[in-house]
């Protein structure tokens, strides 16, 4: 495979297209040697292992960017769809007859920026790529860490980790990730892969389904704990299964939506940190038999049970789904989804993300319960810390939080989760004044942030806190384009959208926060930090002139979260430029009693620049005259 061709000339070179993608490099394995054999035979088996990677590839929505003899080089908009054309293009070519027989390929993927140049691909993303495929065996695939991540959940594919590796021409090292050839022929570095993986329990148990035969890899922070007697599979911490969604709408034309929200709702948990969740072809195997979960539990090897159904009623639509504990057989949790029937399809992508986040949460709780008395490794005191912060927003859930964090980080330095917890709460008590330290505070934060993203440049959530970090920093521009990275990462990150919403207001742009605040609600109507969005929209509309449309959110937000703060002082200033005197005050003491000793002049310090917002904010600054908080 060629590194990145040189230009002919610096006057045929145009700014080049930059864009995120799943980079695949494949090459023929011993290509070389048969055409020396036999130019004619190595040709028409070229040909015919071409015309099954060519079509392979435009199934799966990929692009071929550059061939070059025996090498592939394509570009595809997910890794899912990139790693999952590799593999079924290993097994074609292993259960190929005839001249496509004769040829096996070696596949490198990676997720990275490119830049595209008259349809071709360029940067050290490509790069990457090559010199994964280079060190792949005839028949295998590797993969970067950054790629891997994005598909840990296809439990169906047997990933070993290879551990960080030196690549030529790359100046750190990668962490790669291998899968072995259809006929699990191995060379000597998968072996000690998967050596090193059963060495070390707390970083990567294998899972075993009996009934699916089929060798699972548990995602490497998050360790296993056998649940039953001896004999039984091991079952990871937040471990499960979304079984087939029952259509209990009477009409078998609709079985398709059920079957695809099942799908689409084992994905999204499948990519939430810690998450261990069975392949929805597995799942699809109990379609139409009586379950129960706790047999179901102990067959896949999994801690909870996802059961729901889709029900039609004439032009209404519900989604009705149910968390339980396969080992008690207890009902964790249960919720359901209303909505017009018209408007299933378009907003499915919002309505898996809701319950995805909601199950998520409760995953976390439960698992958390579980093993409450128990002695503490660093997974579980970052479950502990996260369940903290998925309550409400509220000082003392940080104030728990953060040390249980600290403690994970003294037990496994390297631990991406505790590290990212650990930001996010110094972070946040930075931008709520919850901290006297707050240079030391942010510093460490960003610290946390960096190191992660220079292990995983694609990470969201680093990219989410990152942002916040910029918006603590008064750098609202910067932030901005954190949040935006973060969307085109993940397009159902809430909270991107709802922080997003509140620079729009620093930046002079209050008119767009209300969009980005409702599309936040939308994906996630039941956050913890719901309350807190809610405030944004009144005061964004505070900005705007809008005290009226103001109350409703502010009203809304303190009722969702009675112990957030700043609905109160917002309301007050509402009350106050609409002559509610009464309310104005009584509003302003309520906050005041949550944050004893606020001034105006402590308000002042949350600023900027934009000569709109500083136009806008004298109006909130009069409001609050006017309800009586001290200048300070």
């Amino acid at each position: 495979m060629s590194e990145n061709r040189a230009l002919s000339s610096a006057s045929e070179w145009s700014v080049p297209e930059r864009r995120l993608a799943a980079i695949f490099a494949a090459d023929i394995a011993g290509y070389s040697k048969a055409m020396h054999a036999d130019e004619s035979g190595a040709m028409r088996a070229l040909q015919a292992t071409r015309r099954i990677v060519d079509r392979m590839i435009a199934a799966r929505h990929g692009r071929i960017a550059n061939t070059a003899g025996d090498s592939v080089l394509a570009e595809f908009a997910s890794v899912m769809d990139a790693v999952c054309c590799a593999v079924a293009i290993q097994r074609a070519l292993a259960e190929a007859e005839g001249e496509a027989a004769q040829f096996r390929l070696r596949i490198g993927i990676h997720l990275g920026d490119i830049m595209v140049h008259d349809g071709d691909l360029f940067g050290d993303g490509v790069n990457i790529a090559a010199r994964l495929q280079s060190a792949a065996e005839p028949g295998a695939l590797r993969l970067s860490e950054a790629a891997y991540l994005q598909v840990r959940g296809l439990s169906e594919i047997p990933f070993i980790d290879l551990g960080p590796q030196r690549l030529k021409n790359i100046a750190r090292p990668v962490r790669v990730y291998a899968v072995p050839p259809p006929d699990q022929r191995t060379s000597r570095a998968i072996r000690a892969g998967r050596a090193r993986a059963a060495l070390r329990p707390t970083l990567g148990a294998v899972a075993v389904l009996a009934a699916a035969g089929l060798a699972l890899t548990w995602p490497r922070l998050v360790g296993s704990e056998r649940t039953d007697g001896p004999g039984e599979p091991l079952r990871p911490r937040l471990s499960l299964v979304v079984l087939p969604l029952a259509n209990q709408s009477g009409e078998a034309d609709q079985d398709y939506l059920a079957e695809q929200l099942a799908e689409d709702l084992s994905a999204d948990l499948a990519r939430a940190p810690g998450t261990f969740v069975i392949a929805h072809g597995t799942a699809q195997a109990y379609r139409g038999r009586p379950l129960e979960p706790r047999a179901v539990g102990r067959e896949l090897g999994v801690r909870y049970v996802v059961q729901g159904s889709l029900r039609q009623s004439g032009e209404q639509v519900r989604f009705a789904v149910q968390l339980t504990d396969a080992e008690t057989g207890a009902a964790l949790w249960a919720d359901r989804y209303d909505g017009p029937r018209t408007a299933v399809g378009a907003a499915q992508d919002v309505l898996v993300a809701q319950v995805g986040r909601a199950l998520g949460v409760r995953l976390l709780e439960a698992a958390t319960q579980a093993r409450s008395g128990q002695p503490a490794d660093a997974v579980d005191l970052v479950m502990r810390g996260q369940a903290l912060l998925n309550r409400p927003f509220a000082r003392d859930n940080h104030a728990q939080a953060r040390p249980l964090f600290e403690r994970a980080l003294g037990l496994d330095p390297a631990n991406v989760d505790a590290r990212l917890g650990l930001a996010e709460v110094l972070v946040d008590g930075v931008l709520n004044g919850w901290t006297t330290e707050r240079t030391a505070d942010l510093d460490t934060a960003e610290q946390a942030i960096a190191s992660v993203l220079q292990g995983d440049p694609t990470h969201p959530f680093a990219h989410y806190l990152r942002g916040e970090t910029l918006r603590a920093r008064s750098r609202y521009a910067e932030a901005l384009a954190a949040f935006d990275r973060v969307l085109t990462l993940n397009p159902s990150f809430a909270r991107a959208y709802a922080y997003r919403g509140l620079i729009q207001i620093f930046l002079g742009r209050a008119e767009e926060t209300e969009r980005d605040i409702a599309a936040a609600i939308r994906l996630s109507p039941k956050d913890p930090l719901l309350g807190a969005w809610l405030a944004r929209d009144g005061l964004a509309k505070l900005h705007l002139g809008q005290d009226q449309e103001a109350i409703e959110p502010l009203r809304r937000a303190a009722a969702v979260n009675p112990l957030f703060d700043f609905p109160h002082l917002y309301l007050a200033c509402a009350f106050a430029r609409l002559g509610r005197d009464v309310e104005a005050r009584a509003s302003l003491a309520e906050f005041l009693r949550l944050r004893p000793g606020y001034t105006l002049a402590r308000y002042r310090s949350l600023t900027s620049t934009d000569p709109t917002f500083l136009a806008q904010r004298a109006r909130i600054y009069e409001g609050l005259r006017r309800a009586g908080l001290p200048e300070g």
